[in-house]
């Protein structure tokens, strides 16, 4: 069992806390739930999912225990699934730098930061960045929540590749202060420009922008589509099926709302020098049901659409999914968010402007009938990155650097600075969000660095021990029926 110093205890005014979770807790979180029983800990699992989840079960209950079932497999794909679980833990805590400036509890958040959703995107400039991906649980709360959220995820991934605590605790003290590194240098010099790309990376990092470079976009289109009489159209199969006449009536409604949600300045070809308008018109459709841990028998609908010419090598094929409800929203309760944030789809691509210096041109959001969805692009430069073939130590090291960079990227670069936004982002209540996050996590550290990262280690360690138990229990819950519903 992992142990450190206990941290000293500090004076807090309570009177200054504005927010819905309490950050002055007389424990930290991580000390209150070791101290649970298994049955305490296995009721509280069972409650959160049950209560989290009860609407999707109740209508899609073998969906669910295909999801349970993934979940069950092992500890982290357990903590991917169960992010619910993580910020109920949360809700209840000690957090001195939350504490001492709620402004950095009011920032945007990538709200499922763990070590898999990481990756590549080619950018609006035809660059290659290697960033953080996947903002379906994005939302408004503390950094310290992405901080701890990824240093679990590494504790999780390190010690299932046989690592030692000692050699955790340096690959995760690395991640932080590289984080810290970033985020002081955002103070110093223009943040706008930053980028993780081939000119600025070196190993795996390096390796995966280079192999996802020399991929082809017809290559990829050549996995999902076909072409018949001299036409492009989607490769049926088990999970890409036609959809019927009244459907297509409705998606072909939700496509036109979805272009409304593209800035105008999108909407040009990108190598048309007399300024000439993507088309955007649509030559199949088919529904498409996901294979994710989070999706648990949600379908989605591809479109091809016809790219800036007539030749075939340039359609693109677009994906509409439901947008979910963010796990941070069970536990950050801001009205004015919360009116702000009814659409699931808006609320995840704000997100994605907010945490991206370069959101991707195909990006936007719409309804299907009354669904809230969200629709971008899928392409061959978009490749996760794949920790199955990270298993030397200083190749470990290396990669949770750029994850730490890339972490204080999301938190300070865009923010209320980005630019080319949907229309309806133009009224973001930025009386709720600071400007300037990375002076925000600056002012609320106070040159404290070595507690700071001694406290998100401590919860890094334990809290992945404690993920570990945690997957045991709610595997033996699952497999002996005691998750209402299923």
């Amino acid at each position: 069992m992992y142990r450190a110093q206990s941290s000293p205890r500090y004076q807090s005014n309570r009177q200054s806390n504005r927010l819905s979770y309490d950050v002055h807790a007389p424990q930290k979180a991580i000390y209150r739930i070791r101290s649970q029983s298994d049955e305490e800990r296995t009721r509280f699992i069972i409650d959160t999912i049950s209560q989290s989840f009860q609407a999707g079960i109740r209508e899609n209950p073998t969906a669910f225990r295909g999801r349970f079932r993934k979940m069950s497999a092992i500890p982290f794909n357990f903590y991917r699934g169960a992010a619910v679980i993580f910020y109920q833990d949360l809700k209840v805590d000690q957090d001195p730098y939350i504490a001492r400036n709620n402004a950095a509890g009011h920032i945007f958040i990538h709200g499922d930061l763990h070590a898999e959703n990481f990756g590549t995107y080619l950018d609006n400039n035809g660059i290659l960045n290697f960033d953080v991906n996947d903002f379906d649980e994005g939302y408004v709360g503390p950094f310290t929540w992405d901080v701890k959220r990824l240093l679990a995820s590494l504790n999780l991934i390190c010690y299932s590749k046989g690592f030692s605590d000692r050699e955790i605790e340096h690959i995760l003290v690395i991640c932080v202060e590289e984080y810290l590194k970033q985020v002081y240098e955002f103070c110093r010099s223009a943040k706008d420009h930053f980028a993780l790309t081939l000119r600025n990376t070196s190993g795996k990092v390096k390796k995966l922008l280079n192999e996802t470079r020399v991929k082809s976009h017809v290559e990829h289109l050549g996995t999902m589509t076909c072409i018949e009489n001299y036409n492009r159209r989607f490769i049926r199969s088990k999970t890409m099926q036609d959809v019927d006449a009244n459907l297509r009536d409705d998606l072909m409604r939700a496509f036109k709302k979805y272009l409304e949600t593209i800035p105008e300045s999108k909407k040009r070809s990108d190598t048309s020098s007399n300024s000439e308008q993507i088309t955007y018109k649509v030559k199949d459709i088919v529904s498409r049901s996901s294979p994710g841990i989070g999706s648990a028998g949600k379908v989605s609908y591809s479109f091809l659409v016809e790219g800036r010419s007539e030749t075939l090598e340039n359609d693109i094929i677009l994906y509409m999914k439901p947008a979910q409800k963010s796990a941070v929203s069970y536990v950050v309760r801001e009205p004015s968010l919360e009116e702000y944030f009814k659409h699931d789809g808006l609320r995840t691509v704000l997100c994605s402007y907010a945490m991206q210096a370069s959101t991707p041109k195909w990006l936007g959001y719409t309804t299907l009938g009354t669904v809230p969805c969200l629709v971008d692009a899928v392409t061959a430069h978009s490749e996760d990155l794949d920790w199955s073939d990270i298993n030397d130590f200083q190749d470990v090291v290396e990669v949770v650097q750029y994850l730490g960079r890339a972490m204080a990227k999301i938190h300070c670069v865009a923010d209320s600075d980005c630019l080319n936004t949907p229309k309806d982002v133009a009224t973001l209540p930025f009386s709720v969000i600071p400007r300037n996050t990375e002076q925000t996590i600056r002012d609320a550290i106070r040159g404290q660095d070595d507690a700071f990262i001694q406290e998100m280690l401590e919860f890094g360690m334990v809290y992945g021990e404690q993920v570990r138990r945690d997957h045991h229990l709610f595997f033996e819950a699952f497999r002996n029926n005691r998750i209402p519903g299923l």
